[in-house]
């Protein structure tokens, strides 16, 4: 991976607000929760995102959506994580090749989690859905 990759992160419906309208109003800042970007406990403040030089945003998506549902991806690259400074982003293949995190363990609270988890959503709503559900 380099600065460049595209980082694709699947977004649950239930984090997506006013689905009866287009997918054009989801771009606006505060339809997509932030909390699609916010670790959950159990994942010990590593969120789980795919790494974009191994799956295209719609390979990921029909991947993710083998078992689980998705309303679409929403893609940051490494260069804009590390922008916001304190994450870290490590490919970890587990479980299955491909597979990375942005790593928020150098973040002391939930408060500063949730700010940087703001400012991820906000770059990813920028650039767009990047695959949507058809």
């Amino acid at each position: 991976m380099n600065e460049e990759t595209l980082l694709h992160r699947q977004i649950h419906p239930t984090w997506v607000q006013n689905d009866t309208i287009s997918s054009q109003a989801f771009l606006a800042e505060n339809n997509i929760a932030s909390l699609a970007f916010i670790p959950s406990e159990k994942d010990d403040k590593k969120l789980s995102v795919y790494n974009g030089q191994k799956f295209s945003p719609k390979e990921s998506y029909i991947h993710f959506t083998t078992d689980y549902k998705s309303a679409g991806v929403l893609s940051v690259t490494i260069s804009e994580v590390n922008s916001i400074g304190d994450l870290n982003v490590v490919e970890d293949n587990n479980p299955f090749d491909g597979h990375s995190v942005i790593d928020y363990n150098n973040i002391e609270n939930l408060t500063q989690i949730k700010k940087k988890a703001k400012k991820i959503k906000n770059l990813a709503v920028q650039r767009g859905w990047t695959h949507k559900e058809d």
